[in-house]
């Protein structure tokens, strides 16, 4: 459920025209500090922050869910005073729990994207290596049952 004190039209709006948006009307209308912001974000990226305590966190991930289908956006991070949450269409739900869980609060946007970015951009089982051991695994095991079975064939025939 997305918080009711929140102008979810307002921080599209904002989200739309920069990737930067905030709840705080004064910081809304502060270009240098957007423009600042902005440039650390990733392409198609955007980030809220919002001066909000709702009454449950997964209400963060609702109201950055409703940003991200109002703006089309494929990344949305949401800064609220006690977490962060983000959605996206490029990184998984497990690389975006990571790179909230590592993110402590008070942070300031731009260590936040660039902290955020470290952890979502390197976080990754090693697929290659974990799929290569496997397929030399079974290699293995397959050559092993060839011996067996081939050695078993020639002990039969005698």
């Amino acid at each position: 459920m997305i918080p009711a004190d929140v102008n979810v039209d307002d921080i599209a709006a904002q989200l739309s025209a920069d990737g930067v948006a905030f709840s705080n009307s004064e910081l809304a209308l502060d270009d240098d500090l957007q423009a600042h912001i902005s440039a650390s974000l990733q392409p198609g990226h955007g980030i809220a922050v919002v001066d909000v305590f709702p009454e449950k966190i997964p209400d963060l991930r609702d109201l950055a869910t409703t940003l991200q289908q109002q703006t089309g956006l494929d990344t949305v991070i949401l800064q609220a005073p006690m977490k962060v949450s983000a959605v996206s269409n490029s990184y998984d739900r497990a690389t975006l729990e990571a790179a909230e869980d590592a993110l402590p609060t008070g942070l300031d946007q731009v260590t936040l994207l660039n902290d955020f970015y470290a952890t979502a951009d390197h976080f990754s089982a090693p697929w290659g290596i974990i799929l290569g051991l496997l397929f030399c695994l079974a290699s293995a095991v397959g050559w092993i049952a060839f011996r067996t079975s081939a050695r078993h064939n020639l002990i039969a025939e005698k």
